[in-house]
């Protein structure tokens, strides 16, 4: 009997342990509540600031899937049950010859992302009717069906990246799949089962932009927080995702980066920090900073203007804050203090 993918992936994680999230550089309680969730086949919901690894975190657990098969259709049918609307339509979609193919789906791609945004729509998740297409067929023929992502994540992984900038009307369309793993097709009038491992990230609430998580949609999720990595962690994200460029950055000057954005976050002026990807920045434009001036070594200079580039254009400075009209004027002195402290 075919296992569903929550069983897929508890099997795997459960036989892999803390190893499936290696990739993601944190502490191991965090690791131990989102693998937790999961085996409790329980849906997940990742809050943190940007650049924390919440995407990354999806990512991995994704790979940890195993390769799957599929009949040839856009609903992802098991080969030996295609129940969907276009395997049962009886014109079909496809040639016969294309209809019996079986396709394999490794685990990497058994993942569909969407991004949270106020322009996300319900045909966008659940799908709609193509106008050419019905046209061509008939506006209840199953050949005029585009499926939404909800729908294409059947089997798979269904992540939504930033679920509260998405409004919440629009949540609830997500309701039915998460509580009777079915999507109602509405104008095919049926229901198909959606077997899925629904995964969701969110920003800080106290963040601009975001909306309200609806009470019935934030009932279904178990929420894990995600916090910025120490400066330990960070220097081990530095290491594993830092791109070479061809000049050297010594030790000390990896600590220095690291203390700069790492001290950006913690000064109370600054109203929004910057993340790991500002430090993963700063290391790469100070290598370009030394090859620009033929070195093949960066020095404490290099760093010093990597630092401006990378931060600049991130930190936002709070309203309160002397601060606030002169922002580089912050960036200076926290690049000058972790420099001098170092």
């Amino acid at each position: 009997m075919t296992k569903n993918t929550k069983e897929e992936l508890r099997k795997e994680i459960l036989r892999c342990g803390s190893n499936i999230l290696k990739a993601w550089v944190g502490d191991e309680r965090t690791k131990r509540r989102i693998l937790a969730i999961l085996v409790a086949e329980k849906h997940l919901l990742l809050e943190g600031p940007p650049g924390s690894g919440k995407t990354l975190i999806a990512r991995e657990l994704a790979k940890a899937l195993p390769p799957m098969k599929t009949a040839n259709c856009d609903f992802n049918c098991i080969p030996e049950q295609r129940t969907c609307p276009q395997c049962n339509s009886p014109k079909g979609i496809f040639s016969l010859k294309d209809r019996n193919r079986t396709l394999e789906i490794p685990g990497e791609k058994r993942f569909i992302r969407v991004q949270g945004s106020p322009e996300l729509t319900a045909e966008d998740l659940v799908g709609d009717i193509d106008p050419v297409l019905a046209f061509k067929y008939g506006p209840f023929d199953a050949r005029a069906f585009k499926p939404g992502k909800i729908i294409r994540a059947n089997r798979k992984i269904l992540f939504i990246d930033e679920i509260n900038r998405v409004p919440e009307r629009l949540q609830n369309t997500l309701l039915q799949m998460l509580q009777e793993q079915t999507i109602t097709i509405g104008s095919l009038e049926l229901d198909f089962g959606i077997d899925s491992v629904f995964l969701a990230t969110m920003n800080p609430e106290e963040h601009a932009g975001v909306y309200r998580i609806s009470e019935a949609l934030k009932d279904r999720l178990e929420k894990v927080r995600i916090h910025y990595p120490t400066r330990e962690e960070e220097l081990q994200i530095l290491e594993l995702y830092g791109t070479r460029l061809g000049a050297e950055v010594s030790d000390e000057l990896k600590r220095t980066i690291v203390e700069i954005v790492q001290r950006t976050r913690e000064d109370r002026n600054v109203e929004q920090p910057p993340s790991v990807r500002a430090t993963l920045t700063m290391f790469e434009v100070a290598q370009s900073n030394a090859l620009l001036r033929g070195k093949k070594t960066a020095s404490s200079e290099d760093v010093g203007e990597a630092a401006q580039v990378a931060l600049e254009g991130r930190v936002v400075i709070s309203p309160e804050s002397p601060y606030y009209e002169h922002p580089e004027r912050f960036i200076a002195q926290v690049i000058d203090q972790a420099t001098g402290a170092l």
